[in-house]
């Protein structure tokens, strides 16, 4: 699914918010993060909170503690299956051909990818749109690597919008267009708080981070209501939880609200944000798709639904409906959680990952992408990447940036939690022109320069999906700390997700990227470096 724009302007905006409340109360600005690097000073970030949360709780587990299945083969090469042939997936197999290992992708569909998937020409002729996930962070190192190592070209859209003479953004809020100026200093009270409350959980991890982790977002914001002086600066927080998680902001716990906003690192260091979403790529990204896909080609099984996976001695027995079953030595299971809880797993699993599986849900999030024969937003009262609205969308922006010599354009409307229902009635066609009825209010003559051309995705109604990216419910974050990926280059502090020779990956697993497309491939590399490493260790 993708990931919208909804962050990277709200926490711009915050950010200068809390510089100009620092300057008002004498205090010096904070570092940034380019000079926090210089300094060697550490930042706070998704996977600062996770890896502190599981070495402080005393519930980080390296790979060694978790039981192992016995080697029960020579030295013949181990029989490999992979489950799941999205971007985890493939990239999983694809690491481990690197090293020398055959594997299988299994996959239900009869296409790969995933939540990651590019057309063409729905919303207009040549026009390229990712249904599914489509931004790329500039800390995204699996996803960089794996473009580089494709020879793909990325396209710069925070270069592309600083080249252009207009607004990044826009936000209309109560009728009317709310000016950068006036959310940067109605967002002052909320950011001075913000702040406030992560230099809590810094000074004292042990004492705050479960508190907050409690909280839900909407308890977070009542309790500084005080803090809010306007209605719509609250809507504009909330309409950040509904794109970021797909979820109500109830259902949401406080410190997603409080790790993607400006943190500080003790009491001096501000973190900018953990999703700049610089770049797309060029022509979609399910080319990364088509290019595992044809290196992979001789070794992916397609139409192959898993319904059981069951030990047998040291090995696995895998049951496809329909199909023969299979044996594997190794398994890597990289499907949604969603799906993975309908199936029968007859292997003896930790009580708590078993509540993890059942119990962590994908966020409900959509697009409707509409065509337009000119990109008519790209005005002086419009915007050249997104807008934020109270429309019943959160927020639309340019799919078609990376296309700027195209004179015709395409929106997404992307709607989150409580927003997707109304969405998913009627036609695309009669949704579309309700919500260009709304988008004129900001845009004349929007509705003129469409080409009535509509297309709605549909991903929390796919039986394989079931929903958009993980979210993590109030006090689920800290209970389920123990199951995230950890990357370090201290064996004590690493943190594998494995019971045996059952591995698992996936977005929902990755300490900082949960989510992203990013933390789907680092999972899937995770996954693979797993059985490189061991199986290395019997040569």
């Amino acid at each position: 699914m993708a990931r919208s724009t909804r962050f990277r302007q709200l926490l711009y905006a915050l950010q200068k918010a809390r510089r100009i409340n620092l300057a008002a109360q004498g205090e010096p600005p904070p570092l940034t993060s380019k000079e926090a690097r210089r300094l060697g000073l550490p930042r706070w970030s998704r996977r600062h909170f996770i890896k502190t949360a599981t070495l402080a709780t005393g519930s980080a587990i390296a790979s060694t503690t978790i039981s192992r299945g016995k080697r029960a083969w020579s030295k013949a090469a181990p029989k490999i299956a992979i489950i799941g042939g999205g971007i985890s997936g493939l990239n999983a197999a694809y690491q481990l051909k690197k090293a020398g290992f055959r594997t299988t992708v299994y996959e239900a569909r009869n296409r790969l990818g995933g939540r990651i998937l590019s057309t063409t020409d729905v919303v207009g002729e040549k026009l390229v749109v990712d249904l599914g996930g489509s931004f790329i962070n500039s800390d995204h190192e699996d996803l960089l690597a794996l473009v580089q190592e494709f020879d793909l070209k990325l396209f710069d859209r925070a270069k592309d919008a600083q080249e252009i003479s207009l607004a990044e953004t826009a936000y209309y809020f109560d009728g009317r267009l709310r000016s950068e100026a006036e959310i940067i200093e109605k967002l002052r009270p909320l950011a001075s708080q913000i702040s406030q409350d992560a230099d809590l959980i810094d000074k004292d991890f042990d004492r705050f981070a479960p508190q907050f982790d409690s909280l839900s977002v909407t308890a977070y914001l009542n309790r500084h209501t005080d803090k809010i002086p306007d209605s719509f600066i609250r809507t504009l927080v909330e309409n950040s939880i509904r794109t970021e998680y797909g979820v109500e902001p109830e259902q949401s716990s406080s410190l997603q609200l409080l790790s993607n906003l400006p943190t500080v690192e003790g009491n001096k260091v501000e973190v900018l944000g953990n999703s700049d979403e610089r770049f797309v790529v060029k022509g979609g990204s399910g080319r990364l798709i088509n290019r595992l896909a044809a290196l992979l080609s001789a070794q992916i099984q397609t139409g192959m639904r898993l319904t059981q996976i069951e030990r047998e001695g040291a090995a696995f027995r895998l049951s496809f409906a329909r199909k023969p079953a299979i044996e594997a030595d190794w398994v890597i299971l990289a499907i949604p959680f969603t799906v993975l809880r309908d199936l029968k797993i007859r292997v003896n699993l930790p009580a708590n990952l078993h509540r993890f599986i059942n119990e962590v849900s994908l966020g409900s999030n959509e697009k409707l992408i509409a065509g337009f024969n000119s990109k008519i937003w790209q005005q002086p009262n419009g915007f050249t990447e997104e807008i934020w609205t109270d429309f019943g969308f959160s927020e639309a922006w340019d799919e078609t940036q990376r296309q700027p010599d195209k004179k015709a354009g395409a929106l997404v409307f992307f709607f989150g939690g409580k927003e997707v229902p109304p969405l998913q009635s009627g036609t695309a066609a009669s949704q579309g022109e309700k919500l260009l009825e709304q988008f004129e209010k900001v845009i004349p003559r929007a509705k003129a320069a469409a080409n009535d051309q509509f297309f709605r995705t549909g991903w929390t109604k796919d039986s394989l999906t079931k929903g958009s990216y993980t979210n993590f419910k109030p006090g689920q974050l800290t209970e389920f700390g123990e199951f995230f990926y950890i990357e370090s280059k201290k064996p004590e502090e690493r943190q594998d997700v494995r019971v045996g020779n059952l591995v698992f990956a996936g977005e929902q697993l990755s300490d900082e990227f949960y989510g992203f497309m990013n933390g789907a491939a680092q999972t899937g590399r995770l996954a693979a470096e797993i059985i490189i490493r061991e199986e290395m260790q019997q040569v």
